[in-house]
């Protein structure tokens, strides 16, 4: 036992020599004198060995021993390998030498790390170089071939050169400006001729994974690609519009002409995607408190105005009228009037009677018992199937129902209406004009509740004018006030309860002075009158156009004929006050004024005892100073102006006035 012990013991120890010894061979980088140590050698022979070795490793003959053998007949550049035998001779077999790459595969490594580098710089050195060396005319030319190109590509097969669309709306991302304006232009014909008439939709998981067709494939590849280009363009040119109108001249001139291609765009791809987004684009510009610096106001104006005419299903005005009244918020309501104008083209509510709809009218009529057909359990499963297909179908083709048109038509009304009440509570004058046009034309379809509402802030309006000192613009918006809360009650035929409008009669009989001595009574935006050197607006009202006069005559005419304000005591007082007016009114307001008298006349004929004082007994004296009729005292005025105005200079207010005279006295006869 002991001796196996020991017998393993030596056999340990001399395993672990043995590795010690390759081990420093290999730090060497040579085996050349590693042998085989048999198990019969001695523990002292291998310890010699072992001291020797050491020895012979510290001389100079051991480093040249060391060294590898070069035969002197060999080759440069060739290695000796195995021999051959040819003939039955032993012949020397010479090979080229394979020289090892590692540290020069390292070099090349690193030298193209650092040119990947060098060029990852470049592209911006060069893009620096751009943007400061101009444009020569000859890259122009080579630019604009290139564009060319590639938009004929597109145009002539889009599904096969859907790459050159790709590449065109890369092209209008480029800091070069010319790149960036030639392909902006360029790609909204292309997306007017390219984008189908049908909304894109994206594909469900359950759709990709199965079979299709080439042709079905190669569609879907070009419908997402065409999508997610028209995303990318349409997200640049929001970039270039939000440009402000302070920066360099060449970001501004960028800006405007994204404005123009979004104007150019959106008639044709209204039914498209990201429809909400172009209409965003386009509003959040107009809506500012001045569009003079914008020559691009004009025509976005227009292009809301054309989509409001030919939506005949109201889903674009939805959607335009969801967004305005978001951006109006936000910047408070201060805008351009003309902004405000749009909503007055409004074609889908030309044909809305909400009070006059019939909630029974869309129900399916049910059919007696008697009169329906038996269906088997199949026949009414295919009766089912061919519903949902139709129903699908009617959805492909973008059909809208009536149900759907009346659904769009209320939401549309509801959301100008409220934006009119905000507008008048928000006390912006600029844009009083503006709302009250609109309500004299959408009133009459507002509910009873909402048109209170109207009417008191219409009130307070009048109320915060301050009616003994006004200026020309308070005589204005006090007027188109009075007007337009007539007109709100006359055309709401449908409410059967009288309101009190005395507050608007006592406004419009105090407003009657003021009107007179305007010098612009007859003058509107439409007149012909050089215009203002220091006015800066170039953009002008286009509905809000009626003159003073106009719209004292359509409020007299509204107490007195179209309503039941008129009474006797009333027309007195007016025709008393009507008679100083026109002593200083111009020629056609004095006219039209005498023209309405004598319609006041023939239906209240006792307002011809105030041309004379015979047969007629007044109690008191007339108040010519108060603004209140029932101080007034009308009865015992006395129209004395009427022999001034027997001298008028105007041939045919001279007539009105001795018609009047004369009919006067066939009253007192």
């Amino acid at each position: 036992m002991a001796r196996n012990k020991r017998s393993q013991e030596s056999i340990k120890r001399r395993t672990a020599e043995k590795r010690k010894q390759e081990d420093a061979l290999l730090a060497g980088g040579t085996f050349e004198d590693v042998g085989e140590i048999s198990a019969e050698v001695s523990t002292d022979i291998y310890n010699v060995g072992r001291k020797k070795r050491r020895s012979s490793w510290d001389s100079e003959e051991q480093d040249y021993e060391l060294k590898p053998r070069k035969l002197q007949d060999a080759e440069e550049g060739m290695v000796e390998g195995l021999p051959i035998k040819i003939d039955g001779k032993v012949a020397r077999n010479l090979v080229k030498k394979q020289k090892k790459h590692v540290v020069k595969e390292e070099e090349e490594q690193e030298e193209s790390e650092e040119e990947s580098e060098i060029e990852e710089s470049e592209p911006q050195v060069e893009e620096e170089k751009e943007e400061e060396e101009p444009d020569t005319e000859e890259t122009i030319i080579a630019l604009k071939e290139e564009i060319a190109d590639l938009v004929e590509k597109v145009m002539e097969d889009p599904e096969e050169h859907y790459n050159a669309l790709t590449r065109l709306v890369k092209m209008a991302d480029s800091k070069n400006p010319n790149t960036c304006k030639f392909a902006m232009l360029a790609l909204v014909p292309v997306f007017n001729s390219v984008i189908p008439g049908y909304r894109i939709r994206p594909l469900s998981d359950l759709e990709k994974k199965e079979k299709v067709s080439k042709e079905v494939a190669r569609l879907r590849n070009f419908e997402q690609t065409l999508v997610v280009n028209y995303r990318n363009y349409i997200t640049h040119l929001g970039k270039l519009a939000k440009t402000p109108s302070n920066a360099t001249p060449m970001k501004v001139a960028l800006s405007n002409l994204a404005m123009h291609a979004i104007n150019q765009l959106i008639p044709n791809v209204s039914h498209f995607n990201f429809i909400t987004e172009v209409l965003s684009i386009l509003i959040r510009r107009i809506c500012k408190p001045s569009l003079a610096c914008d020559p691009t106001a004009l025509q976005s104006i227009k292009t809301i105005e054309s989509l409001f005419n030919e939506d005949d299903e109201g889903i674009i005005s939805v959607e335009i009228i969801r967004i305005l009244v978001k951006v109006v918020k936000v910047r408070n309501f201060n805008i351009e009037e003309s902004v405000l104008n749009t909503l007055l083209s409004l074609d889908v509510l030309h044909d809305y009677d909400p009070n006059t709809k019939d909630e029974d009218y869309h129900r399916p009529m049910k059919m007696k018992k008697k009169d329906r057909v038996h269906l088997s359990k199949k026949e009414r499963k295919a009766r089912k199937e061919m519903k949902e297909i139709d129903e699908e179908m009617r959805k492909a083709e973008l059909a809208v129902s009536a149900e759907e048109r009346e659904r769009n038509q209320a939401e549309i009304l509801k959301s100008v209406l409220a934006l009119y009440l905000n507008v008048l509570k928000s006390g912006n004058h600029k844009l009083i004009g503006s709302v009250l046009e609109g309500l004299s034309k959408f009133g009459n379809m507002a509910n009873f509740d909402l048109l209170g509402d109207f009417l008191e802030v219409m009130k307070e309006i009048i109320y915060d004018a301050e009616l003994d000192n006004l200026s020309s613009e308070e005589v204005r918006k006090v007027l188109l006030c009075i007007v337009t809360a007539f007109s709100l009650i006359s055309n709401n035929s449908h409410m059967k309860v009288n309101m009190d409008l005395s507050k608007f009669v006592d406004a419009l009989y105090s407003l009657l002075t003021y009107v007179a001595l305007d010098a612009d009574i007859e003058l509107s935006y439409k007149s012909l009158r050089l215009a203002d050197p220091l006015n800066e607006e170039i953009v002008k009202p286009t509905v809000n156009v009626s003159t003073k006069a106009e719209l004292l005559l359509k409020a007299l005419d509204h107490v007195f004929f179209r309503s039941k304000s008129g009474t006797r005591e009333r027309a007195a007082a007016f025709t008393k006050r009507l008679y100083m007016c026109m002593m200083h009114t111009p020629e056609k307001t004095t006219v039209a004024l005498l023209k309405f008298l004598d319609k006041l006349m023939n239906r209240y004929p006792e307002i011809g005892g105030l041309y004379s004082t015979e047969d007629r007994i007044g109690n008191g004296k007339f108040n010519m100073e108060t603004d209140n009729i029932s101080r007034s005292n009308p009865d015992a005025a006395t129209l004395w102006e009427n022999h001034i105005l027997l001298k008028h200079f105007c041939p045919t207010a001279l007539t009105g006035v001795r018609s009047l005279a004369k009919r006067s006295k066939e009253y007192s006869a």
